[in-house]
This record gives C-alpha cells, structure tokens and sequence, in this order.
C-alpha cells in the first residue's frame, strides 16, 4: 500500500474541519509514501508546518450575496484546480469538506487519468436546505456531477444512502469513518451523579443544526425544573439572535455561552453535563456526539445520518422525536427523571471504545483505496 500516493483535497476548512482533517491525514499516512499532498486553507493553515504533509493553501472568502458568492466560489475552484496541475504526480485525490461542489477540480483530476474518491463528511445540499439558501438548487446540481465523476464515494453509515438522496450511486458507495478518539482525553473525569444539572448544546449555531429547537424548548424545560442550568457552546450565524432569544426569556443567568470550544478543552465540558442534546436535521457522524460518549455523557439526538448506529434509545443514548421545541422539553424532563440514566452513558462508553479504533478507520480507508488499484 505504501507504493500508492494520495493526496488530500478540500474547500477551505473551517475551524470545525480541523480535528476531522488530522484524523483523516493520520490514516492516509499510513497507507501512502512521503508526505501527503493537501490542498485547502482558511483555518487549514493550521497543517502548513505539518510534517506528514505537503500543503499548498487556497483561501475562500464567500462574498455577501448570491452574485458574489457564485463569483468567488468559480474563482476558488480555479485555483483549487491549479493546484492538482501542479501535482500531477498524485496518484489517487480523496475530496472531502465541500468536495461535492468543487466539479472544476474534479474534472482536471479526472481529465488527467487520476482516481478520485469523494468521502461526504457532510452534504451541502441538504446542510443548506433549513436555511432557506438561495443557492440550494445549483449546489445540488454540482453534487449531482462529482457524484457521476468520482470513483467511489465514502459515507460513514449505509443509512446516509437514502437520507442524502444517493441511490442511484449504490454500486461506487463505501463506507469508512475517519472518526478517532483519545480515550486519555476524552474519559469519564466526573461521575454523572456527581455533576451540576446541567443540559447542554455544543456545536455550530446554524439551521442545519436544528438549534432552535433547543433553545425555544429552554423555557419550557427551566419551567419544569428550577434547578437546571444550561449550556451553549460553539458559535455561527444564529448566535446574535439565541443571545438575544435567552435575554429576553429571562433565561440570561441560567444559561452560559462559552462561544467556539478548542478540542482540548471538550473533555472539561462534556464532563460537566448531564445530558448532552443535538436537535439535528441533517448529520454524517458528528464527533461531538462520539466524544460525549466517552465522556459517559448521555445523548439525546435526532434518528438522522449515521447517528442510530451508535445511538439506541434507552440503550446507548436517546433518540429525539419528535424534533420540536416542546419534543425537545419533554425528551429532556424525562430522561433526567430515568434511573438508568448512567447504565446508559456506561454503555455508551462501551460503543465507542469498541467501534471508534485506529486499526478499524484504516482497514477501511486501504480496502476502498486498494479496490480502486491505488
């Protein structure tokens, strides 16, 4: 396998992208020689002194309207497939963040005799569908072409084959998961019973999230238990409006908002939750929910993506429905009551040590790679 060069491209990244990004570089190197080709920017920067890999930077600025944003994306894309040009050397391209959009790099690749392997940590389309965005349809156009282009295409669950809509790509879908753990880090520091009352949001502030929902559920459950706190971590377009939604509510010193969270410190807040809630509409494998399991904190979270196969209601976790502000409230009032709430998060952390494994991520990433003659 090491006789195979992959290289690693993405849209640039934000500041979520990283973590996934390390993971996803340190099982490549394991399977190719040298240093991997990467191309991406924005918070991706973060990986030019990285040794495992040879970065070449691509900045995006979105633009603030429809007109420049089509404009500025055409733009990122010419340079993204500049940067494959001057890489030719490149054996096999694993598209990941925004790969479903970029069809002008895609091309270059193909054009060029490269293999290319479109992994969907996400989907834009639908990510863009809660929102509203007015550049919804020509994102799913230009999902739909590197779909038919690329060689293979890599998801993290077969569930996420009808929940994308990726049917008629059945026969070129693997499934492998770039998702690693540092069970050092993330461990149970505080029993649950020991904990604050505390229920919790973490992730970005965005439709997609379905974050509303939690936060109008705040005043119905703070009704239904005066001892509650809570906490809303991370940041995003919807934050200016949920400060002023809990302010008005008169929720303001009841609720913390810690604003973005470093990876190194998730461990300290996931340990001071007694319920972790992820209202989403749409989701691949958010690490967030795998990271909070092995911090024995229990989950409440939406059937969407690939998030039943770790998460069996009142086994491993809870399953929210439905997602609502007042199903929100009513999940949440009721799994605080339940007894076995901490046999739960003891089996949650069970699930994760046994699936989330280096040995396991690899296998999977050289199977999809070997199968395509690298």
């Amino acid at each position: 396998m090491r006789e195979t060069t992959i290289g690693l491209l993405m849209f640039p990244i934000e500041r979520s992208g990283i973590h996934p990004t390390a993971n996803l570089i340190g099982i490549l190197s394991s399977l190719t020689r040298g240093p991997i080709p990467l191309v991406t920017g924005n918070a991706g920067r973060v990986f030019e002194t990285d040794t495992r890999v040879r970065f070449s930077g691509v900045d995006h600025a979105a633009g603030g309207n429809a007109v420049l944003r089509v404009l500025h994306n055409i733009a990122t894309q010419a340079r993204i497939t500049r940067r494959i040009r001057e890489l030719d050397g490149t054996g096999t391209w694993l598209f990941f963040f925004g790969g479903e959009v970029l069809v002008l790099p895609m091309l270059a690749a193909k054009l060029s005799g490269k293999k290319v392997i479109l992994a969907l940590p996400a989907h834009t389309p639908i990510m863009m569908a809660p929102a509203g965005d007015r550049l919804l349809v020509p994102a799913g156009i230009l999902t739909g072409i590197t779909c038919r282009l690329c060689d293979r295409i890599v998801l993290y669950s077969p569930a996420l084959i009808d929940h994308w809509g990726l049917e008629r790509y059945r026969d070129k879908i693997a499934i492998a998961r770039e998702h690693l753990l540092d069970f050092e880090a993330f461990r149970v520091e505080v029993p649950l019973r020991e904990r604050p009352a505390t229920v919790g949001y973490i992730g970005r502030l965005a439709d997609e999230k379905g974050v509303w929902n939690f936060v109008r559920a705040l005043p119905r459950i703070a009704a239904g238990n005066a001892d509650l706190r809570f906490l809303i971590g991370g940041d995003g377009p919807l934050l200016p409006a949920i400060r002023e939604f809990v302010r008005e509510s008169g929720l303001s010193g009841r609720v913390t908002f810690t604003g973005w969270i470093r990876h190194e410190d998730l461990p300290c807040h996931l340990n001071s939750l007694r319920l972790l809630v992820l209202p989403s509409y749409t989701e691949g494998l958010p690490n967030i929910m795998l990271e909070a399991m092995a911090c024995g904190t229990p989950i409440l979270a939406t059937p969407v993506g690939a998030v039943p196969d770790f998460v069996r209601d009142g086994v491993t976790g809870f399953i929210l429905a439905p997602n609502t502000p007042e199903g929100v409230a009513t999940s949440v009032l009721d799994i605080l009551g339940r007894p076995e709430l901490a046999s739960v998060a003891e089996a949650a952390r069970e699930c994760v040590e046994q699936e989330i494994t280096y040995e396991r991520a690899v296998e999977r990433f050289a199977a999809v790679i070997e199968e395509l003659g690298g």
